[in-house]
């Protein structure tokens, strides 16, 4: 959701980040692992507590691994092997995240629960576009797409949000899974 309101703009924020690395002559595939190394480090460093260099490093690898696409496009290094590594980063990317939370911030199972709800949500989503494009359909629906995803968690962390906007949080990524299920399946069978 925020992507189609905000793209413009975070394409022209990238600009000047996507001529560093033209410069440095670095690979998309590069980025998109740097940017979950950064994600790994800031999350560990959360987890020992020290908060705020932890939010700012999984802030920081969060926007590189936002700069792979982009980047692949403006250079023409964009491939298919590169489209499946940058899906599997995502993930890998937000699993982190979402565990670090469920560490930190879980006291009954039912928390967990929830975190591992998000978890699975988070991963049924992008499997529903991906579906849906494998039959010609572009499909993103919903309103807890990857950057409203991280961008929640981060600010849960940032803000010690009570756990209730995490419960509230899961209902609306199970919310965007099943519209992204719908499109495809009421597509599917017109």
């Amino acid at each position: 959701m925020l992507e189609k309101y905000f793209k413009k703009y975070s394409e022209s924020f990238a600009k000047p980040f996507i001529k560093i690395l033209k410069i440095i002559k670095v690979k998309p595939n590069t980025v998109s692992i740097a940017g979950v190394v950064v994600i790994l480090f800031g999350s560990y460093f959360f987890y020992l507590g020290n908060i705020q260099l932890g939010i700012i490093l999984i802030f920081l690898g969060s926007a590189i691994d936002g700069l792979d696409g982009p980047y692949a496009r403006e250079t023409n290094l964009q491939s298919e092997s590169g489209a499946i590594l940058d899906s599997l980063i995502d993930r890998i990317g937000e699993l982190i995240i979402w565990s670090v939370v469920g560490i930190s911030y879980t006291d009954t199972d039912i928390e967990l629960f929830t975190i591992f709800a998000i978890i699975v949500s988070s991963n049924l989503i992008p499997y529903m576009r991906a579906k849906s494009e494998s039959y010609g359909l572009e499909n993103k629906k919903g309103i807890a797409a990857r950057p409203e995803r991280v961008i929640f968690a981060v600010l849960f962390m940032f803000f010690d949000f009570h756990f209730l906007y995490v419960y509230i949080f899961a209902v609306i990524t199970w919310i965007t899974a099943f519209q992204r299920f719908l499109y495809l399946y009421n597509h599917l069978n017109d």
